[in-house]
């Protein structure tokens, strides 16, 4: 009995041992809509006010955008405490409103196509309970009043 045990493990082990790594390719192809690139809370944990921080790019072949609106999941509740900038740190305009479960972040001069930035919701309180949120992301084009639907950004919350 033991002695079929300890083959069992072993072949267990052996058959583990020689399994591939899976790996991912990066998407470059996401087409000419603008789109969420990655997300990040911070801190990582079960912390009840974080920062949710969402990278954004408007890929060359898009059109300028105007505004951003963002649907906050229920139980979180952000605070106009938001700030725009590029990767490299630079922060640039944007007027930034917040009400019950909507933040919209308008740009007085347009995000030009071939841009990333990321926006930072410094102040984001958490008072339910999951380990990934989703919220709606919506962009103007410029010279267009219609919100047109992006994509959703899920942040990840780990323990």
């Amino acid at each position: 009995m033991m002695r079929t045990l300890i083959y069992a493990a072993a072949l267990t082990l052996a058959a583990a041992t020689f399994n591939s790594a899976a790996y991912g390719r990066h998407r470059t192809n996401l087409g000419n809509v603008p789109h969420i690139f990655s997300t990040v809370q911070f801190p990582q944990n079960k912390a009840r006010i974080v920062r949710h921080t969402f990278r954004l790019e408007i890929p060359a072949g898009s059109s300028a955008i105007s505004q951003l609106k963002f649907t906050v999941p229920p139980g979180l509740t952000v605070k106009n405490d938001i700030t725009v900038h590029y990767p490299s740190g630079t922060n640039f305009d944007a007027n930034t409103s917040v009400s019950d479960n909507t933040v919209t972040i308008a740009f007085p001069q347009s995000i030009k196509p071939g841009t990333w930035f990321d926006i930072d919701m410094n102040r984001v309180v958490i008072s339910g309970v999951s380990n990934a949120w989703l919220y709606r992301v919506d962009a103007k084009y410029v010279g267009s009043n219609v919100e047109i639907l992006i994509g959703f950004a899920q942040v990840r919350t780990y323990i």
